[in-house]
């Protein structure tokens, strides 16, 4: 499959599925590129094992956007073996005046 080149375009980041086992608690949140927009995902609490991907829903509209990762304690464990994030382009651009 060919890549697409999404530039200026508005995206629609709209879930995120992981694919993680660890203890703990687990933070996500999506971030615009200069971090001025941010939407706090749900919390995860987390498991030795699973047999389980969990998908959290999201509503995050920008042209570009990053995925920010946390545990909430120093002592955690945490094991991120695959992340999938679902974008769909919505606009062609910002309107012009």
């Amino acid at each position: 499959m060919a890549k697409k080149d999404f530039d200026g375009e508005i995206l629609h980041f709209g879930a995120v599925r992981y694919r993680l086992t660890g203890s703990g608690i687990f933070r996500s949140e999506l971030r615009s590129l200069s971090e001025v927009i941010t939407e706090s995902l749900p919390n995860i609490t987390m498991q030795s094992a699973t047999a389980r991907e969990p998908t959290i829903l999201a509503k995050f509209n920008q042209q570009r956007a990053f995925l920010f990762v946390q545990t909430t304690d120093i002592d955690e464990i945490l094991n991120v073996s695959k992340i999938v994030i679902y974008i769909k382009p919505t606009f062609t651009g910002y309107p012009t005046e």
